[in-house]
C-alpha cells in the first residue's frame, strides 16, 4: 500500500473527526479508509486513533504524528502545485505602483525589458506620487521609495538605496553665494517637496546624527523632476534623490552644495501583500526587479 495515502488518509480522518466524514471527502469508500489508516498504524506500530462506537480521538502518538507529517505534506502540496502552475502562471496580469519620476525614468525601462522576455504576462503600470496601499487600491505591488514601512499587513522587499543632496545651479550660486552652513538656508530660495511632512524644514545629517534645519520654501511640488527643473534655470537650491538629478550634476547644470551636512539615503523596496502561494509571475517579477536594480547606481559620490 501507498505509504503517502494511507497519511493523508489519516490526516483526513483526523481532521474531520469521522470516517465516514472522511471517506465522504476523499470519494473513497469507509471500508477502503479504514484499511489505509490500519495498515498505517501496522506499519507504524502504534495506534494513531481511540475508536469508540460514537467518535474517533486521537491517542498520543497519533497526535504527534499528525504534527510531524502536516509540514511535510503541505510542503509536497506547494511543489506540486508550484509544477502545476509553471508555465501557466507566467501568464497574466501584474498591477504594480511607482513614484512619477523614478517610474519614467527607471522603472519604465526594466518592465519593457521584463515584458519582452516574459510575453505572456501584461503589465499595469500606475505612476503617482501619492502614497498608495497596494492593499486597498488592489496593486500586486507597490515600489516605494522612503523610510521602511512600518504596515505588519505587508511584505516588504528591500531592493537598493538612493543617496539624496543639496544642489542648485551655478549660475543661482554665482549670484547668492554658496551656504556655508545650514543655518544659511533660512535665507535663500529652496525648492520643496510638497509631500514631506514636515513642513518647510530640511533633516540634514553631519556626522551621524540629524539635524532638522528650517527652509526658505519659495516653490513645492509634488514630483521631484519639477523641482529639478526648476533648479536647472536657477529658481533656488533643492534637496532632491540621486535618480532624480544625478545627470543634471554629472553635465555640470547642476552643482551640489553643502557636502559635509547630506540627508541620509533613501530605501528603495517593493510592498505586497503576505502570500504562501504568491503566483509565479509575481515571485519572477520581484527578482527581476532585484537583479536590475541591483546593478544600478542611485549613489553620488
Amino acid at each position: 500500500m501507498d505509504k503517502l495515502t494511507a497519511m493523508r488518509a489519516f490526516v483526513g480522518v483526523a481532521r474531520l473527526g469521522s470516517f465516514a466524514a472522511a471517506a465522504r471527502h476523499s470519494g473513497l469508500s469507509r471500508s477502503q479508509l479504514n484499511r489505509q489508516v490500519l495498515w498505517l498504524e501496522d506499519s507504524l506500530g502504534v495506534s494513531l486513533f481511540n475508536r469508540t462506537t460514537r467518535k474517533v480521538d486521537l491517542t498520543h502518538a497519533g497526535q504527534a504524528y499528525l504534527e510531524n507529517i502536516l509540514p511535510v505534506l503541505e510542503s509536497l502540496d506547494d511543489a506540486e502545485s508550484q509544477l502545476q502552475q509553471d508555465q501557466q502562471s507566467l501568464s497574466g496580469t501584474i498591477k504594480i505602483n511607482a513614484p512619477m519620476s523614478f517610474g519614467l525614468t527607471h522603472l519604465t525601462p526594466v518592465v519593457l525589458r521584463f515584458m519582452r522576455e516574459y510575453p505572456q504576462i501584461q503589465v499595469q503600470l500606475a505612476l503617482s506620487d501619492e502614497k498608495r496601499d497596494p492593499l486597498s487600491n488592489q496593486f500586486d505591488m507597490t515600489l516605494r521609495i522612503g523610510p521602511p514601512d512600518t504596515n505588519p499587513a505587508l511584505i516588504e522587499h528591500d531592493i537598493t538605496y538612493t543617496s539624496r543632496c543639496i544642489c542648485a545651479a551655478p549660475s543661482l550660486l554665482e549670484r547668492i553665494g554658496e551656504p556655508l552652513t545650514p543655518d544659511a538656508l533660512k535665507d535663500m530660495p529652496c525648492l520643496h517637496y510638497g509631500n514631506l511632512v514636515h513642513g518647510n524644514f530640511w533633516d540634514l545629517q553631519f556626522q551621524n546624527k540629524t539635524h532638522r534645519t528650517r527652509i526658505n520654501g519659495v516653490l513645492s511640488s509634488n514630483n521631484g523632476d519639477v523641482l529639478k527643473q526648476a533648479a536647472i534655470e536657477g529658481m533656488g537650491l533643492a534637496l532632491l534623490p540621486a535618480f532624480i538629478v544625478g545627470e543634471a550634476i554629472r553635465n555640470g547644470q547642476l552643482k551640489p552644495v553643502l557636502l559635509a551636512w547630506q540627508p541620509p539615503p533613501l530605501l528603495i523596496s517593493l510592498l505586497y501583500a503576505p502570500n504562501r502561494h504568491m503566483a509565479m509571475r509575481l515571485s519572477v517579477f520581484v527578482k527581476y526587479i532585484q537583479a536590475a536594480f541591483e546593478q544600478a547606481d542611485f549613489m553620488l559620490e
